[in-house]
């Protein structure tokens, strides 16, 4: 019976911490977009910084005997480039037009604190879990 009772926590601890990990990739991703909101290309020719998009898989997992979930795959956003009116800057094209990423800030913010709250929750059941393992390590010394 506590050995079950300790792989289930175990189990519960394993896929948390698979979420806090998703979690945080999740936040590295929005975090880079952010710092390159500003990164435009050299010439007009060259395009500027893409946005990043993470690709979360929920999959079965035959060691933990649960889903895992975990993110598959980062690839870019292909929306279109913000174009801004800046007829001096060096990517300028004809019309005095430079190409900028295509960031919206308020997502990426979204992004990072739905991301930051996901963590802070697998975080917490972590913690929790560890309790309740060591507050039955400690039961069954009695």
């Amino acid at each position: 019976m506590h050995h079950a009772f300790a792989d289930s926590l175990q189990q519960s601890a394993e896929i948390a911490s698979y979420g806090s990990r998703m979690q945080s990739e999740r936040l590295k991703i929005a975090a880079e977009n952010m710092a390159n909101e500003n990164s435009t290309g050299s010439t007009p020719n060259e395009d500027p910084y893409r946005r990043k998009i993470a690709f979360v898989e929920n999959k079965y997992d035959r060691n933990a005997r649960s889903n895992l979930v975990r993110v598959k795959k980062v690839t870019t956003d292909n929306s279109e480039f913000i174009m801004k009116y800046e007829p001096h800057h060096p990517a300028a094209n004809a019309e005095g037009l430079v190409k900028y990423p295509n960031i919206t800030r308020e997502i990426e913010r979204a992004d990072a604190a739905e991301a930051q709250r996901g963590y802070e929750a697998n975080l917490s059941i972590i913690e929790v879990t560890n309790t309740l393992m060591n507050k039955t390590i400690e039961s069954m010394g009695k």
